[in-house]
């Protein structure tokens, strides 16, 4: 993920990457959006699906050259 310096966003995409792995998030996307669209004011929902899954490696693939 790095060609000269670490990429922190692509395609709206935030990008972190630690020694634990490579986390994916559209936070500032979102609060833009709502800014756009004038939701500030709006209720907060919980989310429809389970935040704590954990997402493995896909062993049947082929290898990817990462260079």
């Amino acid at each position: 993920m790095s060609m000269m310096a670490e990429w922190k966003f692509f395609l709206r995409l935030q990008i972190k990457q630690t020694n634990n792995g490579i986390y994916i998030h559209q936070t500032k996307y979102v609060k833009e959006l709502i800014k756009k669209i004038k939701f500030e004011d709006a209720k907060e929902m919980k989310t429809p699906m389970y935040t704590m899954t954990c997402l493995g490696m896909d062993k049947e693939s082929n290898k990817m050259d990462n260079s």
